[in-house]
């Protein structure tokens, strides 16, 4: 049992180490709310795999066939006739087609022609009778008012009579002209307005005719025209005025009708048929060991569409049911690993949430590459890479590689058992962890970028070669998984930034920034207690080497150890190794007092971690380091005192909790290892036999239950430690000092007494 002071140290840490506040600690241990997640998690998907859009329903219902396939199961024929259904996107291909093939109406009015041949002759009738009145100036400015052109107005300024006959035969000159290109058609729009080869043009009696549009006529090309016809037949003088004269009687008779256009436009779209041929019943629709092709994927598919449409209404209980069930055997993949052999995240809700969050995104990601109707592959813009890079840099690499895997067949299943992006996505993903498996810079991220980019590659053309895919199709492949690859690593910042805000999870990344030996924390340590802060840059190197010889991570056991006994700087004079020129003060005191002190730098340090603002993974190794282990000197030393009065074994016990990693059990070991190495003893076998002896202890007292250490590691640990400190505490040989020699004068002096 605990006494009073352990109750209130044991608070002290659950509430300084243990969680930033109690209320988010009840939320990330309760299994109720771990449920919520879990089951949040499975609705979502549980939707994704059944829940479709009307317009893609055909497509849900159906395995995700590939050609190039071989058809391995049972030979399939229709039990009923069925047309083929032509897929979305062909069908907004030809409906698009269709629209730019539609050709523009025009309404034909029959008044135009007409009505152009009365105003050339009123025009005519004007000028030729104005004419005679030659010598009337102010008639001769009206005419010329009639004009903009400049060389029509001086036309009338001099030889009137003459004009005036030009004028009577001119007037017939036109006539033939608006009577040619009446005949062909006058658009009153400009031509490069109709993009089609042909028009359609509506009469009065709803008579519809076709008119190639090359031989229509606009503005632009009757004034080309015009000047063509003109020139051989009137003066060069003449020309621009009956080229305007045109200009003021012509009236357009092919008049553009927008109503009509879009009537014409609905038309076309409707005239695009929906199926492509039919299947009768008892046709063979695919054979066994057949290679599935592209026609025979249109018939499956419309097979499948067919039966659907004739059967019940597909949300039925039993299909959800079914859909859950799916969703649920492919999470709890991941749900099986975290609760087996990552218990540590399992217990954490707020861990458990960003891994089921990776889930749920992929999942509705999935379910939108089928809902969005393209022929693009956007299966492979999904981000699965990224959340793989994602998890193994804020959790492990073989957590990572589960989470991917699940992810990878969550995609698969919601595409209808899309077994090419399923393995391209598990494979790119795979390598994209492994990548940033030990990173510790976020620059080292960029490589990434090829190594993703290769995991899609290799499947993408091996499935391509395997089943002749259209180069197009492979390309198009690629160029989106080079898109994934090149925005994955910018994701993967974005999520780590948000995860390291808004968690208490700190990545390798961040415990960077910790490993530097000015941090005020250990400079301060250097001033106050300088044996403490040599100690710890020896156990911090010792505990670096151990971890690499298991494969532990290296940079955590090092920082872990850097930070560990910083509560000593509080009082450092209560600690055997900065008692240099100082009496032990110990001796003047109680050994329950003395275990009190020594158990209190363990106080001091949470405290000091928490001022300084010092990440969860750094603060698990300030009690952790003792675990529950038992203060054996004092202890001992209390019992030699007590006369047979009873000792408290609680009273001389650190609270712990004990290590629950690897790291904090490996700076444990390291932490005593190195304090027996400077026990006055120069003997080799006598260091080996009480680092066994201490590590044994440890090991009895089950100190390791709560870390996942291997006996075989704890060995391999254990014999680092020994190699690392004989090395390193070895005997150096006694030189001897060289004997002085007399100088010369010395010499003769002596000389010359003898």
């Amino acid at each position: 049992m605990l006494n009073k002071e352990q109750t209130l140290f044991g608070k002290l840490v659950s509430e300084k180490v243990n969680e930033p506040a109690k209320e988010l600690s009840n939320i990330k241990g309760s299994m109720n709310v771990k449920i919520v997640i879990i089951v949040v998690t499975l609705l979502i998907c549980t939707f994704c795999f059944s829940f479709h859009l009307e317009n893609n329903k055909p497509d849900t219902f159906i395995a995700n066939f590939v050609p190039g396939n071989i058809w391995s199961n049972q030979t399939v024929k229709a039990e009923y006739s069925f047309p083929i259904y032509k897929d979305d996107a062909s069908i907004h291909e030809e409906v698009a087609d269709a629209r730019e093939n539609a050709l523009p109406v025009f309404k034909f009015d029959e008044n135009a022609e007409d009505l152009s041949y009365k105003l050339l002759d009123s025009i005519i009738r004007r000028l030729t009778a104005t004419g005679k009145s030659a010598s009337d100036k102010n008639q001769s400015s009206q005419i010329s008012g009639l004009f903009a052109d400049k060389a029509a107005k001086d036309f009338f300024k001099t030889n009137y009579d003459q004009k005036s006959k030009e004028f009577k035969s001119a007037g017939k000159i036109l006539k033939k002209f608006l009577a040619s290109i009446y005949k062909t058609g006058i658009v009153d729009t400009s031509k490069s307005f109709i993009h089609t080869d042909e028009v359609s043009v509506r009469t009065s009696g709803n008579i519809e005719k076709i008119y190639p549009s090359s031989s229509l006529f606009d503005r632009k090309s009757i004034a080309e025209e015009a000047d063509n016809y003109l020139e051989s037949k009137v003066s060069s003088a003449s020309r621009p005025v009956l080229i305007e004269i045109i200009f003021k009687v012509l009236k357009p008779n092919l008049l553009f009708s927008p109503e009509l256009t879009r009537k014409q436009l609905e038309l076309a779209e409707l005239s695009v048929p929906s199926t492509d041929g039919y299947v009768r019943q008892g046709e063979v629709i695919i054979e066994k060991n057949q290679k599935v092709t592209e026609e025979a994927l249109k018939k499956m598919k419309s097979y499948k569409y067919s039966r659907y449409i004739m059967s019940e209404p597909s949300l039925s209980f039993w299909m959800i049911l079914g859909s859950l069930g799916h969703a649920s055997l492919i999470y709890s993949m991941l749900l099986i690993y975290l609760l087996i052999i990552r218990k540590r995240i399992f217990s954490d809700n707020s861990q458990v949430l960003i891994l089921s969050l990776n889930i749920a995104i992929v999942a509705i990601l999935a379910w939108l590459t089928v809902e969005i109707p393209s022929k693009l592959p956007l299966e492979f813009i999904v981000i699965i890479p990224s959340l793989a890079m994602l998890t193994a840099i804020v959790f492990d690499s073989r957590t990572a590689f589960y989470c991917t895997v699940t992810m990878s067949l969550m995609l698969a299943g919601i595409r209808g058992n899309d077994y090419d992006s399923g393995t391209a996505m598990m494979f790119a993903g795979i390598l994209g962890a492994y990548t940033v498996r030990d990173i510790q810079s976020r620059t080292q991220i960029f490589k990434s970028i090829f190594f993703i980019f290769i995991g899609f590659l290799i499947p993408i053309f091996s499935f391509g070669l395997e089943r002749l895919v259209d180069l197009d199709q492979t390309y198009s492949r690629l160029l989106f998984a080079a898109i994934n690859s090149a925005i994955s690593p910018m994701a993967t910042f974005g999520l780590l930034f948000i995860i390291e805000r808004m968690t208490n999870v700190t990545t390798d990344m961040r415990l960077q920034e910790y490993n530097n030996l000015d941090h005020p924390l250990l400079v301060k340590m250097s001033d106050a207690a300088p044996g403490t802060y040599q100690h710890t840059v020896a156990l911090a190197l010792l505990a670096e080497k151990c971890a690499s010889h298991i494969g532990a991570n290296q940079l955590l056991a090092k920082v872990g150890a850097y930070f560990h006994d910083i509560g000593k700087i509080a009082k450092p004079e209560y600690y055997i190794e900065n008692q240099i020129d100082l009496a032990n003060k110990h001796e003047h005191i109680s050994p329950k007092r003395s275990a009190e002190l020594i158990r209190n730098h363990v106080v001091e340090g949470i405290k000091l971690g928490m001022e300084y603002k010092l990440p969860r993974r750094i603060l698990d190794f300030i009690p952790m380091h003792h675990g529950t282990f038992l203060i054996k000197h004092f202890y001992a030393k209390a019992i030699e005192e007590s006369n047979g009065a009873e000792v408290k074994e609680s009273d001389f016990r650190y609270p712990g909790p004990k290590p629950n990693s690897k790291e904090t059990a490996i700076v444990m070991i390291c932490d005593s290892a190195e304090a027996l190495s400077r026990l006055p003893t120069k003997d080799k076998d006598e260091l080996e036999k009480n680092i066994n002896r201490s590590v044994d202890l440890r090991l009895a007292d089950g100190q390791f239950d709560n870390c996942n250490l291997t006996l075989q590691e704890l060995h391999q640990v254990k014999d680092t430690c020994i190699k690392y400190l004989v090395g390193i505490s070895h005997h150096r040989v006694e030189y001897k000092d060289v004997p002085a020699v007399p100088d010369e004068s010395e010499n003769q002096s002596l000389q010359t007494n003898e």
